[in-house]
């Protein structure tokens, strides 16, 4: 993950569970890995940020979630239950706010390899009284229900609070700037 706020939160959160937030590759790598792959023959530092780790320490709950695993895959237990503070996790590492130059943000999450689910995602947010939608891979919220969504929510875990600005293209850009250590930050 490039969020190094978010890790140091969540690095934080996790107490001694945690071993701390680690480097894993700075730009400089990254670029050099993409363009030596010829994945990205054109690869410079300065359009990739450095990538940072938090690794968990061995406790018996840790291992009870590899359930959510088996498959090689993850899959969402049959009993879950959507609660603001799980959403908020999700919506934080896997959504994004869809800002677009004219028009109103709307909220998204990926969803990867999960086709075969889209009833019981969509339930888990219809049981708390949201209504997305679901598109190629993705949960959809309408311009409103991004509202009712992030209001449901609550506060953004730090380094994701650009995800839940809706008033202000500019103010979610320096957020943003700002949460991915770009020295320019708006």
């Amino acid at each position: 993950m490039v969020n190094r706020q978010f890790l140091e939160w969540f690095d934080h959160e996790m107490g001694i569970l945690s071993t701390g937030v680690n480097l894993k590759k700075t730009a400089q790598e990254l670029a050099r890995h993409n363009r030596d792959s010829g994945f990205s023959p054109k690869a410079k530092a300065e359009n990739y940020h450095d990538m940072y780790t938090v690794v968990s320490r061995s406790h018996p709950f840790m291992r009870s979630l590899r359930r959510w695993y088996r498959s090689g895959e993850k899959r969402f237990p049959g009993g879950l239950s959507l609660t603001p503070r799980i959403a908020r996790m999700w919506y934080a590492c896997d959504g994004y706010l869809d800002v677009q130059e004219y028009g109103q943000p709307r909220a998204a999450i990926r969803i990867r390899n999960r086709d075969e689910r889209q009833d019981f995602l969509l339930n888990l947010f219809e049981e708390v009284d949201l209504s997305p939608t679901y598109n190629r891979e993705t949960i959809r919220f309408g311009v409103e229900g991004t509202r009712s969504f992030l209001d449901w929510m609550g506060n953004p875990p730090p380094g994701f609070e650009y995800k839940w600005v809706l008033d202000s293209r500019e103010r979610y850009d320096r957020l943003k700037a700002q949460a991915y250590g770009e020295a320019r930050a708006l």
